[in-house]
């Protein structure tokens, strides 16, 4: 399998890098593991999952070997990117993806997500902004920011097949309820005058 991307957990941070075309990997950049963190959450590596995921995977290294302590958000941020990430992958690999026109002109290949009857368009940021709103937000209400927390992280932890490395059944129910809601509510009421993606 050519991978063309590597990121490895070291002591100081993310040690980034790819492969040239000998074959060899060469260093891009070590960052911080709260710089990797963020670069996340704000979508830096939404377009290149294989180096999103390389990286999820050296940060969870790092915490793993003591070298990062991950605050609890940041460690819910992490497993919410995992599992939007791993959504994304099941819904291209269960329903393909569509060309999208962009905002900016560009044209990108988005996942689709299927009840069977409608499809709508998923991008791994909406994702994560539909959990953090519906998921989360529902947990920190009712048992306050703290627990609430704890308890979403445990939530977002069954929605994972550790295992497989894929969504769990669990996962795809909830995500699935998530977004027939959606549907029927795009049905019932039609497109919101702010444009809204999930």
């Amino acid at each position: 399998m050519n991978i063309p991307h590597h990121a490895e957990a070291t002591p100081d941070g993310v040690n980034i890098m790819t492969r040239n075309d000998a074959g060899v990997y060469e260093h891009v950049e070590l960052v911080t593991y709260e710089c990797a963190v963020a670069r996340l959450v704000v979508g830096e590596y939404d377009s290149q999952p294989d180096i999103g995921l390389a990286i999820h995977g050296a940060v969870a290294d790092g915490g793993n070997n003591g070298w990062f302590d991950f605050t609890a958000q940041q460690h819910l941020e992490m497993w919410r990117w995992l599992v939007a990430a791993a959504f994304i992958c099941d819904m291209k690999r269960e329903n393909g993806t569509t060309s999208v026109a962009e905002a900016d002109g560009t044209t990108s290949q988005v996942a689709i997500y299927s009840n069977g009857k409608t499809g709508i368009v998923v991008y791994p940021f909406s994702e994560r902004l539909a959990m953090a709103n519906n998921i989360e937000g529902a947990m920190i209400e009712r048992y306050g920011t703290g627990q609430g927390t704890e308890h979403a992280i445990t939530f977002y932890t069954r929605m994972i097949d550790a295992d497989a490395g894929v969504i769990s059944d669990f996962g795809r129910e909830v995500l699935a309820e998530l977004h027939d809601h959606f549907i029927a509510d795009f049905e019932q009421n039609g497109l919101p005058e702010q444009p809204i993606a999930h």
